[in-house]
């Protein structure tokens, strides 16, 4: 491969504002027979005028005739493409391949499928060809009939470990943003494929990302993962970060502390170490029931505004950056750094307000038995919810038991609640099954709302994310990181936009998320607030933002409502802890103590202990914010009732 300048070749796929010129005497050149038609490159540059024309409907400044006059001289040049193929043997592919460039190597393969160049090659060279050209397994694998074509050969190939063991563990087990096409040689059983992963279990070098996916697989026919592979898989993965420890260390930086201090709640930083205090006065001083519960809302800030919990995990805050770092295999939670930095301070807040609580004589189960079983009632005359909770002299195995039996209970009484309008004791008993936690529902028929449109997503992408280049103009360059910003910031009107961007601006004052107001682009504030908040949280709670712009997209079916207790972030984030029936790494605990296959191990059982505590207290914040919410609309009427 050689290196080279952008100055040097015509890319139709990354052209800008003034490479139309560059088309023009591409095009000249080969009408006065001044290409060198045996150089791969210059056939390419050749070929991409051609793709110009199908990417470019107009270009400022051409006349009509001036553009159908040259998009005429580009009409036969895959022609051009052809016969220089024709050329190529299997003695000179790969030394073609590598003069050419990079930005050129799509086509190449492309057009080596379409003109079945590989037929020139034979079955005893096309492994090392292969080898030579340093393509990857998916690139190999992309063509229908080449693959039927060297079916044996290939799978030869993709039985050594370079090209086979990445493949299948990506192909199988790992999950993409979308799905990469491939044909699988007949020859390639699923025995062949199980060998490879036995194997790489076996060998000298492991990857802590493939072991993990081996770890956390869902069964598959096509890749099925035994409990030994997975087992063996997790041994080695503990011997790994055993011998690094020292190469690899990561320690979230929290410290939560409780004391006499002068605020009610003060957060420091420290040398890039986070302090979170709390006074232990104020929670002296305020035991009564009610104010203990809301101090998960107010001080440990469980939830946010809209009553969204605040530790769920969703798509803001990832950079393209952790999303190259990180490696999610499928089925499993969609979850980064910031997601387990979350979840860690939450435990160690938890597990600081019992001990407190503690000291005071307060047992937190009484106080959750309190709320179901007396507040409930008083407040919203919801009667017979009956809520067994452990007893403090209860082993925490014990007390372990009966919270994952209590959240069933919950869920499975707030639902009949739902349902029927009145909780019937008697017919509880006959109701054998849990049921799913997302499909608990809402008293409120319009609770949330949520995307349903790719235009909906284009719209906010072009306008929160830092990933595109909506943001830079020549006049500001890099200083914004997303098109909100500059709006807000500056005045800047269509004009000082780059060429390449200003179809996206129009577009988005089509959408109405910006207007001009005197040639200067304005946002148009309700629009952006409430896309903000999808944008951020993937999930709106709708009796929060009463907007008339959001109920005219609820309208056209941009965005759509559902009557759930929970969000979609919230009840994966729970089935992620209790369950394994939607995550395959999903930490399962209510299910080990519920079929009774628990890690006997006191530490082990303390952090569970301390998680059930956190998931009952998230359903009562949820439960107590779906009743206020209900009393409201009846007083008042649902704005969003069509």
């Amino acid at each position: 491969m050689k290196d080279f300048e952008h100055k040097d070749y015509f890319d139709a796929r990354l052209c800008f504002h003034g490479d139309e010129e560059k088309v023009v005497a591409i095009l000249d050149s080969y009408a006065q027979n001044q290409i060198d038609l045996t150089n791969i490159n210059k056939v390419f540059e050749l070929y991409h005028t051609k793709l110009f024309f199908e990417i470019v409907s107009e270009i400022p400044g051409w006349t009509e005739e001036k553009y159908s006059e040259h998009k005429r001289k580009t009409l036969k040049l895959n022609n051009v493409v052809h016969e220089f193929f024709k050329s190529i043997t299997e003695d000179n592919i790969v030394a073609i391949f590598d003069e050419c460039y990079v930005s050129y190597w799509d086509d190449f393969r492309d057009f080596f499928y379409k003109f079945k160049t590989y037929t020139c090659i034979s079955r005893k060279k096309i492994c090392d060809v292969l080898k030579g050209l340093h393509w990857n397994t998916f690139q190999i694998l992309q063509d229908k009939s080449f693959v039927e074509y060297f079916d044996k050969e290939i799978t030869l190939l993709l039985e050594e470990q370079t090209y086979g063991l990445h493949f299948i563990v990506s192909h199988y087990l790992e999950e993409h943003e979308k799905a990469q096409k491939v044909y699988i040689p007949r020859s390639f059983t699923v025995d062949k494929r199980v060998k490879l992963i036995e194997a790489y279990l076996k060998g000298e070098d492991v990857n802590p990302n493939i072991l993990q996916l081996i770890i956390n697989a869902k069964y598959t026919p096509e890749l099925p993962i035994s409990p030994k592979m997975k087992k063996m898989a997790d041994q080695r993965n503990t011997e790994f970060w055993n011998s690094n420890k020292s190469a690899f260390t990561h320690e979230y930086g929290f410290c939560v502390s409780f004391g006499p201090y002068e605020n009610v709640k003060n957060i420091r930083n420290e040398n890039g170490k986070w302090t979170l205090e709390y006074d232990t006065g104020w929670i002296k001083s305020n035991t009564d029931y009610p104010t203990l519960l809301n101090n998960f809302i107010y001080l440990f800030e469980y939830t946010d505004s809209q009553t969204r919990c605040t530790y769920a995990s969703n798509n803001y805050g990832k950079s393209a950056l952790s999303d190259f770092f990180s490696v999610r295999g499928k089925g499993m939670y969609k979850k980064g750094t910031a997601f387990d930095m979350l979840e860690s301070l939450s435990d160690i807040q938890m597990a600081g307000y019992v001990k407190q609580l503690n000291v005071l004589g307060i047992n937190i189960e009484n106080v959750i038995k309190w709320f179901f079983e007396s507040y409930l009632f008083e407040e919203f005359g919801i009667r017979n919810f009956t809520c067994n909770m452990p007893k403090p002299n209860d082993s925490i195995l014990s007390k372990c038991k009966t919270l994952a039996s209590a959240i069933d209970g919950v869920l499975s009484k707030y639902k009949m609640f739902c349902d029927d309008g009145e909780i019937d004791l008697d017919l509880f008993r006959y109701i054998t099954d849990s049921p799913r936690i997302k499909d608990v529902p809402s008293l409120i028929k319009n609770k949330y709302c949520y995307a349903n449109s790719d235009d909906i997503t284009k719209e906010m992408n072009f306008m929160f994310s830092d990933q595109n280049m909506l943001a830079y103009t020549e006049k500001t360059g890099s200083q914004y990181d997303n098109m909100v910003q500059l709006v807000l910031n500056e005045e800047i009107g269509i004009a000082d936009c780059q060429p390449y961007n200003q179809e996206a601006i129009k577009w988005l004052i089509e959408r109405g998320v910006i207007y001009l107001e005197d040639e200067v682009i304005k946002c148009q504030k309700e629009r952006v607030l409430l896309l903000k908040e999808l944008y951020e949280k993937n999930v709106i709670s709708m009796q929060y933002m009463k907007s008339p712009i959001l109920k005219e997209l609820i309208a056209k079916g941009e965005i759509v409502t559902d009557n759930k207790l929970l969000t979609k972030p919230e009840y994966q984030y729970f089935d992620y802890l209790l369950n394994n029936s939607e995550f395959s790494d999903g930490k399962a605990i209510r299910n080990r103590y519920i079929h009774d296959s628990i890690i006997t191990d006191e530490k082990t059982m303390t952090t569970d202990y301390y998680t059930f505590l956190k998931v009952m207290i998230m359903m009562i914040i949820k439960i107590n914010d779906d009743c206020c919410l209900n009393e409201m609309i009846k007083e008042e009427g649902d704005f969003y009732e069509l």
